[in-house]
């Protein structure tokens, strides 16, 4: 399975490549109620405000870390279609895709927020975020369980 790799401060995040609706470069912020720890305001994207969420600071709480992000990720979380639903992730490198077919997990998981899961990579642990309780908690919607 390919999914894309986001860089955050010590650690990656990956996301299913079928929830990237765009990849862009830093834009103007608006700034907007924080409704998630990491939300640092949002963005123009198309014709939608998009909330903006620092990576670093969402999973690890490291406040800071993500001024200097290269590329923001626009998410659209499926299970929320019909709702509102776009969300926006911060990388401090490029993303890249990475194929995790064969990755086992780690002996101890890390300790991060809105962790679903985490991967063994050859660059390291990387951390699969729970991004629908994410967007539950930004669109205060219930989440739906699979």
């Amino acid at each position: 399975m390919q999914v894309l790799s986001l860089f955050a401060d010590g650690f990656q995040v990956l996301l299913p490549v079928n929830m990237v609706a765009q990849i862009i470069g830093p834009t103007q912020v608006a700034e907007a109620d924080r409704a998630v720890r990491g939300m640092t305001g949002k963005i123009r994207w198309r014709e939608f405000e998009v909330p903006l969420l620092l990576t670093s600071e969402l999973m690890a709480g490291k406040t800071g870390s993500d001024t200097g992000f290269e590329r923001i990720v626009v998410l659209w979380p499926m299970k929320s279609a019909g709702a509102q639903g776009f969300l926006a992730m911060t990388s401090l490198g490029p993303p890249r895709v990475v194929d995790i077919e064969d990755q086992t997990a780690p002996s101890t998981m890390p300790n991060l927020d809105y962790l679903l899961g985490a991967v063994v990579l050859d660059s390291g642990i990387a951390a699969i975020p729970d991004i629908d309780r994410v967007s539950a908690e930004l669109y205060n919607y219930p989440v739906i369980n699979s």
